[in-house]
């Protein structure tokens, strides 16, 4: 991929996480093309390689749209998150640094300065934990070791919390409720015990999922898996 290439996706990437773009809008080469920089061919590049990631979509004739994905493949994706970095904390539990795991310390010590300015708006909180929340994720893969969860993981990880806030986010409580169980994770990496962060891990991604899907959450999941 060339410069340009991998410049038009990084960029275009960051716009659909940020907000920018919603779900289902389309994208549009030209105006992508100009917005960033690029040329069209550098633009159609970067739109292939988030197809893979399952951030943007394309229908024949009709063109390539922001991912806009159903509950059922929302709750499927909460559900590999939570095999996948379950495994990464077992694997961190061995494996972290004490400098990894002061980093997860103060990422939630950042996520509840948040929670202190009274004034921050929902959706800033929102942004702003999302940020949080990915960091502290991302630790626990690179604490892992293994480069090969770490490439599987991470646009799992990205892709939900996009799109959770337009399935019911509520808001400061789940923040709050997030954020606490990140500290009961740190515990138990600390602790040194595999299963234990890999079952406190599990049950926290599962619980962070949007509000509907809690309510109607599917039957049989198996977090021993």
């Amino acid at each position: 991929m060339t410069r340009a290439s991998d410049l038009a996706y990084q960029t275009i990437r960051g716009l659909i996480l940020g907000g920018s773009y919603a779900p289902g809008q389309r994208m549009i080469e030209d105006e992508l093309a100009q917005r960033v920089g690029v040329s069209r061919t550098s633009v159609r590049d970067s739109l292939r390689r988030l197809v893979s990631d399952g951030l943007v979509r394309t229908e024949p004739s009709r063109g390539t749209f922001v991912a806009d994905l159903s509950a059922a493949e929302i709750d499927e994706i909460f559900q590999l998150r939570a095999m996948l970095e379950g495994h990464a904390t077992a694997l961190a539990a061995v494996n972290a640094k004490p400098e990894d795991l002061d980093e997860l310390e103060h990422i939630t010590a950042d996520i509840e300065a948040l929670l202190a300015q009274a004034d921050l708006a929902p959706g800033e909180l929102f942004s702003r934990f999302q940020s949080g929340n990915n960091r502290f994720h991302g630790v626990i893969l690179r604490a892992s070791g293994s480069l090969r969860l770490q490439a599987l993981a991470k646009p799992l990880i990205e892709l939900p919390l996009v799109l959770m806030k337009n399935h019911n986010w509520p808001g400061e409580v789940s923040v709050r409720r997030s954020n606490q169980q990140h500290m009961e994770i740190i515990e138990a990496l600390r602790a040194r015990d595999p299963l234990l962060g890999k079952l406190r891990t599990q049950s926290h991604i599962i619980s962070t999922r949007p509000r509907a899907m809690v309510e109607q959450s599917l039957p049989g999941l198996n977090l021993s898996l």
